[in-house]
């Protein structure tokens, strides 16, 4: 079986993402001998050309598509990335008979309405490393049960793959990294999957599950290093939280330490679980910012969106980081359920008395199915019971909705290290590309400080500084 995998994420803000899970794919094929070859549509601008030449020459009988995202979940200048996938997967079919297997963690949300919309053959819910390697094993045994004479899911029957230290590092040397380092400014990286928290919008114990699977701090850091020699200077640590468990963040950094591993990176973090030492020690290893997912800053909106933490909590993480130095971002989600004009206000005015680098706030929340912000909305009226949801549906309170949007681009006027991705405001592709394009690295909220956008001086032919 000669298998050809497809990257079709192509959104570029607020950067271009590394297609982790395909690299991951791409090391499992090569354990298992199979014959592949990797197609990434992000920088191709001619997208039916590419396919149809990577048919043409590689004639796969399999092809992988892996989607990451069923739009950009923003509010209220969303963006559904769904047609762009169907048109990719008609380019598949007038030029090749091969079979099209959907997975991916867009995928895994809506399987069945996804592969329908879609038209694919069939699909792989969950971790696919191991399920997409027998599927092709399986098919070499026995053309008979070839999916397309028989649409089907293939749930993975592998269930969660319980020791993760078992999973080879991604292969990837089937992408373009100088390019996703050039415009993404940064590689990614995972040290766990899995989620335990109970955030009423969360997808993540959806698509890893709800255990916290843990990998050997010392392969991770195995991972790095093959990553710095690749010219991955730079990497972001994809975990839905980094800093929990605590101590396995702290071994972490140890290890990146004890090592002298020479490498910048930032992460997700939650504002419940730092502490002085942990900061220190991210800072010696290499840590240049921390993005908190904060949601609100009022212990009763907390509650409504199942944080585990309070406002004292956000409150003290914001003080060690400024004490320490270290740059972080508060991300608030606004518009949940309970939410009022006087929750806002107060949300706005305690996380801008914690004076962090940037905040990204986000206004209404969009709504997934299998979560409990799905439930919630089902029995306010929002959505209905057959939703299909391949339309983005945000749910936004009733008691602000006629009030936030004018607000917001009265505060934003005033606050300019407020980025807001659902109206573009103090984020744009042509701000992000102008920072890329003179070599930026890392998350660009970094640069947001003093209350000022970033400008750049150029001081040489060959180097740039950014002012604030």
């Amino acid at each position: 079986m000669k298998v050809l995998l497809i990257s079709p994420n192509i959104e570029s803000l607020p950067d271009p993402v590394f297609p982790i899970g395909l690299a991951y794919i791409t090391t499992a094929l090569k354990k298992n001998r199979t014959e592949y070859q990797a197609l990434d549509l992000c920088f191709v601008t001619d997208y039916e050309t590419a396919i149809s030449s990577a048919l043409s020459s590689f004639q796969p009988d399999i092809i992988g598509l892996s989607l990451r995202n069923i739009d950009n979940v923003s509010y209220p200048n969303y963006i559904s990335y769904l047609p762009f996938f169907r048109q990719v997967v008609k380019t598949i079919k007038r030029h090749s008979k091969a079979l099209i297997v959907l997975g991916g963690s867009a995928f895994s949300l809506m399987p069945n309405r996804i592969l329908e919309y879609l038209s694919a053959d069939t699909g792989i819910i969950g971790e696919g490393e191991q399920a997409f390697v027998q599927l092709i094993n399986d098919l070499e045994k026995d053309k008979k049960i070839h999916p397309q004479l028989n649409p089907r899911i293939i749930n993975n029957h592998y269930g969660i793959i319980e020791d993760l230290d078992l999973l080879p590092c991604p292969d990837r040397s089937a992408f373009d990294n100088e390019a996703y380092l050039k415009w993404g400014g940064m590689g990614n990286i995972q040290t766990k999957r899995g989620c335990s928290f109970k955030c009423i919008y969360c997808t993540y114990p959806v698509i890893e599950g709800k255990k916290v699977r843990l990998r050997n701090p010392t392969l991770v850091c195995d991972e790095i290093e093959v990553m710095l020699e690749q010219g991955i200077d730079n990497i972001f640590f994809v975990d839905n939280t980094f800093n929990y468990p605590v101590d396995h963040a702290m071994k972490i950094c140890l290890e990146i330490i004890d090592r002298k591993i020479k490498v910048k990176w930032s992460c997700y973090a939650n504002p419940g679980f730092v502490t002085n030492k942990l900061i220190e020690l991210m800072l010696e290893a290499g840590c240049t910012g921390l993005e908190f997912g904060s949601d609100a800053a009022n212990d009763a909106m907390l509650y409504n969106m199942g944080k585990n933490f309070s406002v004292n909590d956000i409150k003290a993480a914001s003080a060690i980081c400024i004490r320490s130095g270290i740059p972080f971002c508060h991300s608030l989600l606004i518009g949940g359920p309970g939410e009022t004009m006087k929750t806002v206000q107060q949300t706005f005015d305690l996380i801008s008395e914690m004076t962090p680098t940037a905040v990204i706030c986000m206004i209404g929340i969009r709504i997934f199915p299998k979560t409990r912000l799905s439930q919630i909305a089902l029995k306010e009226g929002i959505t209905k019971p057959n939703e299909n949801f391949l339309k983005p549906v945000f749910y936004l309170s009733s008691a602000v909705k006629d009030e936030i949007l004018p607000f917001i681009d009265k505060f934003s006027k005033e606050n300019r290290t407020w980025i807001f991705p659902g109206l573009n405001i103090n984020i744009t592709r042509e701000l992000q590309k102008k920072l890329r394009r003179f070599g930026i690295k890392g998350p660009l909220w970094e640069y947001m400080k003093a209350g000022k956008r970033p400008r750049i001086k150029k001081t040489t032919c060959n180097s740039v500084a950014v002012q604030v």
